[in-house]
């Protein structure tokens, strides 16, 4: 279920304010990324600017500059005469993802907390330990969120550029876990990691919060595999233009022949 709430995945400051005529394309931006991390708009479906202006009840012009910005984060990509195409989840962008993170993630590692990074991170990491000892869904689902926000704090206190390129991967881990995971589950991933990161990140334990965050997506790639070998969805053989090749090279040995 889409949260607009959640506080690693928004990217704007305005949801829930009325919005000035020139904030109208950043909102359109920020809630068009949403429906494509919380799956809303699913991996591989085509959307027209009619469908989008509909379901999200934008304006044209705020539409396109949201689409327009998807395209331009890779996103979405533009089908001629049909719309965008939402980025396919493939194994690949799988695979490429977490390569990428096993490079990034060893950043959080150079983090510097304020006074009041450190308050909140503490108190964040009381309210996480006791909700771990729960194994209702409701608080599941919450400490999910307050893992969320350690996350956030966290990548605030990092250098910007490199805070920017996480949280983009994070971005696409998000909405790799939405498509795969299952509706009745309590837990998708455990992140009871969350509460050793909080101690180490606040005593400056860098080595603990590399190893940390590795471990995690090691976790996270076994789950998607897992998640894999129990879909049902058929796979495609080979791309065309490899079988086309594939064709042209039979033919040319035939000839030699």
């Amino acid at each position: 279920m889409y949260d607009p709430a959640s506080p690693v995945l928004r990217v704007g400051e305005n949801h829930g304010q009325t919005l000035a005529s020139g904030a109208k394309a950043r909102f359109a931006e920020d809630r068009l990324l949403d429906a494509v991390i919380w799956c809303e708009l699913l991996p591989g479906a085509t959307v027209t600017e009619v469908d989008v202006m509909e379901r999200f009840g934008l304006t044209r012009a705020a539409t396109r500059a949201g689409l327009m910005r998807l395209g331009y984060d890779g996103w979405a990509t533009p089908q001629a005469r049909q719309g965008w195409q939402v980025l396919p989840i493939t194994g690949a962008l799988i695979g490429q993802v977490l390569d990428a993170r096993r490079i990034a993630e060893p950043g959080l590692s150079t983090i510097r907390l304020t006074n009041s990074m450190r308050q909140e991170l503490t108190e964040l990491g009381a309210v996480a330990a006791a909700l771990s000892q729960s194994q209702d869904r409701g608080a599941v689902q919450t400490l999910v969120h307050y893992v969320e926000r350690i996350d956030s704090l966290l990548l605030g206190a990092i250098n910007p550029l490199t805070a920017r390129h996480l949280r983009m991967l994070w971005h696409h881990s998000a909405r790799i876990t939405r498509f795969l995971e299952d509706e009745q589950s309590a837990c998708l991933v455990d992140r009871t990691d969350a509460l050793a990161l909080v101690e180490a990140a606040l005593v400056g334990d860098t080595q603990t919060i590399t190893a940390l965050r590795l471990r995690l997506i090691d976790a996270q790639e076994s789950f998607f595999l897992r998640k894999l070998l129990l879909s049902e969805a058929p796979l495609t053989h080979r791309s065309e233009r490899y079988s086309r090749q594939r064709q042209t090279d039979a033919a040319n040995f035939k000839r030699e022949l």
